[in-house]
């Protein structure tokens, strides 16, 4: 029997920040226009994205290992790329993996529903909830298999910017608003161009399994570009809206990411088709999605606790 940590292992805990900061920015929001602030609502939300996370991320390693996408040389492998590695490895079965995520799947629609039956105003988590777990469902699993077509990227936007956070925002006030949509955007933004670094290795092996990645389809130069555009649009568009007043100015301290982004940028320039240097511009992104969602939320919280 596998152990917990190899489980743990499975769902590719390393991925949850994306999560977690779209979790937390939504309640800072939510915080800053209401002053009010359910923990428990809060921490079942969090639970409840998460575990969305892991049995996506699950269900993705599981039809990659069937149609063969994760049979990587050894030079690709790394924390990135190849998914868990539970199932190559044989560390789990196909069938109790598959359980599993089916587990998970189950646990984030029941928490759905709990807090739709809690919180004033359920049906707006009713329908934020449904559209994200259809998205993450048919991430990889047919009939829509969106990353085998290349939408992987506007999917994972969509879910980690707009409906993590405008739903993590509807948990605490029952609406949505135009302000913790504009805040989502730049985070997903920079998610989107996580995933994108991440496929990048894979351009060559992906569509031997049938999995048409953008790198597969406009190849590692112009994906370098593609990086580049998402990343400064979602450095811009922060700018712009916090100049505009459109979110708290204070919101610039997300700007931060700018760290790990530019070292990224380098990085990937130099090594975009070597491994494992590649590494370093997937783990600069990942760090950068964590540092502009923390900064934008202790924005959020400032500009609620001061006159900024």
């Amino acid at each position: 029997m596998a152990s917990l940590r190899t489980w743990f292992r499975a769902t590719q805990p390393h991925s949850f920040v994306a999560s977690l900061v779209g979790v937390a920015l939504g309640t800072a929001v939510a915080w800053n226009s209401t002053r009010m602030f359910d923990l428990v609502a809060f921490l079942l939300a969090t639970i409840g994205v998460v575990c969305l996370h892991a049995a996506t991320n699950m269900s993705n390693d599981s039809i990659d290992f069937k149609r063969g996408v994760d049979d990587l040389p050894a030079h690709l492998v790394s924390p990135f790329t190849g998914g868990a590695r539970v199932l190559p490895d044989a560390a789990v079965s196909f069938e109790a993996h598959r359980r599993v995520w089916i587990g998970f799947f189950a646990a984030a629609a029941l928490i759905g529903i709990v807090l739709a039956l809690l919180r004033p105003n359920g049906w707006i988590l009713l329908v934020l909830g449904g559209i994200g777990g259809a998205i993450g469902v048919f991430y990889t699993l047919p009939p829509f298999a969106l990353q085998y077509h290349g939408v992987g990227e506007i999917a994972v936007a969509i879910i980690f910017g707009p409906l993590v956070v405008l739903g993590s925002y509807a948990v605490q006030t029952g609406a949505v608003g135009w302000e913790p949509l504009l805040a989502s955007i730049p985070l997903g933004l920079l998610v989107a161009a996580f995933l994108l670094v991440n496929e990048m290795p894979e351009h060559e092996t992906d569509p031997r399994g049938g999995k048409r990645t953008i790198p597969a389809r406009i190849g590692l130069e112009k994906s370098v570009t593609l990086y580049e555009v998402l990343v400064a649009t979602a450095l811009i568009f922060l700018v712009a809206t916090s100049l505009l007043r459109l979110v708290p100015w204070v919101a610039v301290i997300g700007l931060v990411a700018v760290l790990p982004l530019a070292r990224a940028r380098a990085v990937l320039r130099t090594y975009y088709r070597e491994y494992p240097a590649h590494i370093a511009a997937n783990a600069g992104t990942i760090q950068a999605v964590l540092l502009l969602g923390a900064g934008m939320t202790a924005a959020y919280v400032i500009a609620g606790t001061t006159a900024l």
